[in-house]
C-alpha cells in the first residue's frame, strides 16, 4: 500500500497534489454535509453505471492494444508507465466524457491538429516546472476561485468591470508561470534537454491521436442506441423495426454526421408502417443528402 501511494507520488507534480488533496478535501466535506451528500453519491454512482463501465472497459483494452503497438515499434516502454496512467486519468476521461464534439463537422481534422498548436507545447512547459507543493496548495483554490468569478462575470455585461479586472490578473498569472517556465528551462537546459523529458511530451499527443477513433466510435454508438430507442417509440411492427433498425446500419454505417441527418428526417417525417416505408425514407434521404454535398 504504501509503496502504491509512493508510486503515485513520484507519477504527480506538486500542482497536481495539490489539485487531487483539494478534490479529496472537498468530498469528504461533501459527503459529512447532508446537503451535498446525496448529489455526490448520485455523481458516484451515475459515473461508476454499468454501461459506463462497459465503455471503461472497453477504453481500457483499446489503450492497452494502443501501447502494446507502440511498444512494438519502440514508442513506448515500461517507463512511460506513469506518464501514461497519468494522461489515462487526466486526458483520456475528459476526451471520452466529451465525445459529443464527435458530431462536428471535419472533427478527426481539428481533432488531430488540437494536438499540434502552439499552446501545446506553452502548456507543457507551464506544466513541467511547477511551484512547491504549499504554494501549489494555496495558487490551486485562489486560481479556482477567480475562474468561477470569471466565468459569472462574463454572463451578464454589468459585470465588465469585473471581468477585465479577473482577465487581467488572469493573463498576468498566466504570464508570471511561463516566465518561470521558461527561465527554468533556460537554467536547467541540460536536464529539460534529455529523452525521458521528450518522451513526456510526445507520448501524451500519440496517446490523444491514437484514441481520437475510439472517441468516434462511442459517440457512433450512442447515436444509433438513442435513434433505435426513438425508432421504437413510432414503430409498432417488431419485424419492421428490426428491418428499419439493420437498414439503418447498411446505410448510414460508420458516417456519424449521416447518422444524425436521417435520424432527424426518420423522427420528423416518418412512422414505418412497411418495409417498402424503410427503403422510401433511405431512397429520399440518400438523394437529398447526395444533393447537400
Amino acid at each position: 500500500m504504501i509503496s502504491t501511494i509512493d508510486g503515485i507520488s513520484e507519477v504527480l507534480n506538486s500542482r497536481e497534489k495539490a489539485i487531487s488533496v483539494w478534490l479529496l478535501i472537498l468530498v469528504i466535506l461533501g459527503t459529512l454535509n447532508s446537503k451535498f451528500r446525496r448529489p455526490i453519491l448520485n455523481v458516484i454512482t451515475k459515473f461508476f453505471a454499468r454501461k459506463l463501465l462497459q465503455i471503461y472497459c472497453a477504453m481500457f483494452v483499446y489503450i492497452s492494444l494502443v501501447v502494446l503497438l507502440l511498444s512494438l515499434v519502440n514508442v513506448w516502454h515500461i517507463g512511460n508507465l506513469g506518464d501514461t496512467i497519468k494522461w489515462g486519468v487526466l486526458v483520456a476521461f475528459v476526451m471520452l466524457f466529451n465525445f459529443k464534439q464527435a458530431e462536428e463537422h471535419n472533427y478527426f481534422k481539428s481533432a488531430f491538429v488540437s494536438n499540434f498548436k502552439i499552446l501545446v507545447v506553452i502548456e507543457f512547459i507551464i506544466n513541467l516546472y511547477v511551484f512547491s507543493l504549499p504554494v501549489e496548495f494555496f495558487l490551486v483554490p485562489f486560481l479556482a476561485i477567480l475562474g468561477f468569478i470569471t466565468a459569472i462575470a462574463e454572463s451578464d455585461k454589468q459585470y465588465d468591470t469585473i471581468k477585465k479586472a479577473t482577465n487581467a490578473i488572469v493573463s498576468f498569472i498566466g504570464g508570471m508561470f511561463l516566465i518561470y517556465s521558461v527561465y527554468k528551462v533556460i537554467v536547467d537546459f541540460q536536464n529539460f534537454a534529455t529523452v525521458k523529458m521528450l518522451e513526456s511530451f510526445y507520448l501524451p499527443i500519440a496517446l490523444s491521436i491514437t484514441l481520437i477513433p475510439f472517441i468516434y466510435l462511442v459517440a457512433l454508438y450512442s447515436h444509433y442506441e438513442v435513434f433505435f430507442i426513438r425508432l421504437g417509440y413510432f414503430v409498432e411492427d417488431p419485424i419492421v423495426l428490426r428491418y428499419a433498425k439493420g437498414q439503418t446500419i447498411l446505410n448510414m454505417n460508420l458516417n456519424l454526421n449521416k447518422l444524425d441527418g436521417w435520424s432527424k428526417y426518420v423522427t420528423s417525417n416518418w412512422r414505418f408502417k412497411e418495409k417498402q416505408e424503410v427503403d422510401d425514407a433511405i431512397l429520399v434521404f440518400c438523394n437529398q443528402n447526395k444533393k447537400n454535398i
